[in-house]
């Protein structure tokens, strides 16, 4: 059966109205975000009027839940509540085991709880989407209950118990208010990461093409791509929600967004091909023009089959010319300079080759195409666990929890448990942000927007009325207001944190309503520490860009020695993953200033990225049989030198130099046809590798300098 609202004859398309002007997103809203927010604000409303007829302690926390769990897309609300559930079970059963062990014993408490919120936030940054929420809420739910309970410690069961009562109650009724709103949620999701994937792989193909055609995108446009890429990648676990069964097609989307990262990166390769070899016959200049011209028509070909089917078939034609050509271009010859011609030729057909596979796999699993798709797992795009930041965000957030507890301690503060608990929550939270500063100051932003605007239905309309209807209607707008606002990008942050806060400083109660003085007091209490938080994150182990750019440095490096050692293998989507995470981290801090040295930076990093990749194509050929013994030898030696520290980049790119003619003399001079072939697919790995090496490279001069935040374009 179809959800009720769905089969009403008033429904309009989601199609936007301009939102062009200053403030279009309150007074000509997408009918996509106005949706959200009205239902939305019933769930809340719903979820208080239950908490009110169930005579809960505190009801306002059930609509908090369900502002904190709602999503734009039914996948990230499903996933984000199942977490939310799973964190405060966690946490609840933590803070009955922290009171029961430390009953009357505030500094062997506190320590305790310092100690299980840095772990938290610690787990908290090794993982990814609401899996690193639910860390964090385990965190802060310990210390909401916790907290509550440290005067009156035999009731925490009672306490632990009314909080998991809040949080499944508000869980369920937006839930359920979702289920009726939505209709058709799985083929909407189909459409959606359809979409995403055809907008992604031509924006790739586009860089591809002006690659190709001798005009490379700026280093800005290339880290989108990735970055693009990486973000899609985590969203598709909320999409694999929405789409049920159909987990097979999720899988292909992954290693899509993988594939469309190695075309991209591969096409960096072709760049240093063609920078190396700048001359070429027409035989491959026509490969490599129709290329260009077949990436010129993919977008269009991704929205219809049967073009796609004639694209596909397209691009192994021209593979079936580039193995025509290489087999061409090896066959025996007797003049030198025809045979160093030819050579030049194969390297440039032997990187268009490898190109159009990758274009290849990549449409066969945008088409999810069983018989022609490799393994979808082959190709998927992981984030790398990132220690050194787990570190510093658990010891933050232990140092901020053990402050804040030393001031309540100090001050005998009334309000004390409520400021220790904001602390926590604040700083577990953001803890795993690119920019920890920004998000913490929008979100007590936030929180200032939620105290002003509780001021009416405080103190002037709960005074005169415990109507439940009067209530609804006093806060029901400025949760409308809110949820419009969390829809639009410039206001999200600070929005997010007014929806959750709004309700919390309405001091809801059943049998009484807040005086001034309480709310105030309480008020107070919340605002301070929400902005403790973004103290600590403003002088507790900040970011500090050169730091990040020396950690940055030789972190890359360190996994580029790590490619030459035969016992700690680097694979090829950890190579990937780690610099884009590099990147995105320098751009949240640079806010996409362009400035020169972010450019700089950027280079770098893709220089260093095709760098490692080739390098990683090369490492397979130490045990090729179709290449000579010495072959393999050369490359062995160059690989352990590779795996010492020690090599510099001056070394490596000597010692490349030295494998890539000693493998050309023998391609040189060697009688078979299928060995020359073997030698020049190396010989194309070295001369990427001996471009970029050659290339100004930050990455490889340690006392360049860093992008400076305040810069200008």
């Amino acid at each position: 059966m179809r959800p009720f609202l769905s089969r009403l004859p008033w429904r309009l398309p989601a199609r936007p109205f301009t939102t062009a002007l200053p403030g279009a997103w309150l007074y000509a809203p997408r009918l996509t975000a106005a949706g959200f927010s009205l239902r939305t604000t019933i769930a809340a409303l719903l979820a208080l009027a239950i908490a009110f007829g169930m005579e809960l302690g505190e009801p306002q926390w059930a609509p908090m839940t369900v502002w904190i769990v709602a999503q734009g897309t039914r996948g990230e609300s499903i996933s984000k509540a199942h977490w939310r559930i799973v964190g405060t079970l966690a946490g609840i059963a933590s803070a009955i085991v922290l009171i029961a062990a430390f009953p009357q014993s505030p500094w062997l408490f506190f320590p305790a709880l310092s100690l299980w919120v840095g772990l938290c936030t610690a787990l908290g940054t090794l993982v990814h989407n609401f899996r690193s929420y639910a860390f964090v809420l385990t965190a802060y739910t310990c210390a909401i209950v916790a907290l509550s309970a440290t005067a009156i410690a035999d009731q925490v069961f009672t306490l632990a118990m009314a909080r998991g009562s809040y949080i499944l109650l508000g869980v369920i009724c937006e839930m359920v208010v979702g289920m009726v709103c939505l209709p058709n949620v799985a083929a909407q999701a189909r459409e959606a990461v359809t979409t995403q994937l055809r907008q992604i792989i031509t924006q790739a193909a586009m860089a591809v093409r002006d690659i190709l055609a001798g005009r490379p995108p700026p280093e800005g446009d290339l880290h989108g791509i990735f970055s693009r890429a990486l973000l899609l990648n985590d969203r598709i676990e909320f999409s694999a929600i929405e789409v049920g069964r159909e987990k097979h097609a999720v899988a292909f989307a992954r290693a899509t967004l993988g594939l469309v990262t190695r075309m991209t990166s591969r096409g960096l390769g072709m760049r240093s091909r063609l920078l190396a070899i700048p001359g070429h016959s027409a035989m491959a200049g026509a490969v490599i023009d129709d290329t260009i011209a077949l990436l010129g028509l993919l977008p269009d070909a991704l929205g219809d089959a049967r073009a796609l089917a004639r694209m596909r078939a397209d691009m192994a034609h021209l593979t079936r010319r580039c193995a025509d050509g290489i087999a061409w271009t090896a066959r025996p010859m007797t003049d030198s300079a025809a045979i160093e011609a030819a050579t030049g030729d194969r390297i440039v057909l032997q990187g268009m080759e490898l190109l159009l596979h990758e274009i290849s796999h990549l449409l066969a699993c945008f088409a999810d195409d069983p018989r022609k798709a490799l393994t979808p797992g082959r190709f998927s795009l992981p984030r790398p666990d990132n220690w050194h930041a787990a570190w510093h965000n658990g010891l933050r957030s232990g140092v901020a929890v053990l402050t804040a507890a030393l001031i309540w301690e100090t001050t005998a503060w009334a309000q004390g448990a409520l400021f220790v608990t904001f602390v926590c929550v604040v700083c577990a939270r953001f803890a795993s942000f690119s920019n920890t500063v920004l998000a913490s100051a929008a979100f007590f932003y936030g929180a200032v927007w939620a105290a002003m605007a509780a001021v009416v239905p405080v103190f002037v309309v709960m005074p005169l009325t415990s109507a439940y209807p009067m209530l609804c209607f006093s806060i029901a707008i400025p949760m409308f207001i809110g949820g419009l606002a969390t829809r639009n990008p410039s206001t999200a942050a600070m929005a997010a944190s007014f929806s959750n806060f709004f309700p919390y400083l309405l001091g809801l109660d059943n049998h009484s309503r807040i005086d001034e003085l309480q709310w105030f007091n309480t008020t107070f209490a919340l605002l301070s520490g929400l902005g403790f938080g973004v103290l600590v994150f403003r002088y507790v182990l900040p970011f500090n860009l050169r730091r990040f750019c020396a950690l940055f440095r030789a972190r890359t490096l360190g996994n580029l020695h790590r490619i030459g050692r035969t016992p700690a293998r680097m694979e090829e989507d950890v190579w990937i993953g780690g610099i884009i995470q590099g990147m995105e981290n320098l751009i949240a801090h640079m806010g996409h200033r362009g400035d020169r040295l972010t450019d700089a930076w950027l280079h770098g990093a893709f220089s260093v990225m095709t760098i490692g990749r080739n390098l990683l194509y090369l490492r397979d050929f130490r045990g090729d049989p179709r290449i000579p013994a010495k072959a393999r030898a050369d490359l062995s030696a160059l690989f352990d030198a590779l795996s010492h520290a020690a090599t510099g980049p001056a070394a490596l790119a000597h010692q490349v130099r030295a494998t890539f003619e000693r493998l050309h003399g023998m391609e040189r001079t060697s009688g078979d046809t299928g060995t020359r072939i073997a030698l020049s697919a190396a010989l194309g790995g070295l001369i990427i590798v001996a471009t970029e090496l050659g290339r100004g490279n930050v990455f490889f001069t340690p006392g360049a300098a860093c992008p400076d935040p305040r810069a200008r374009a």
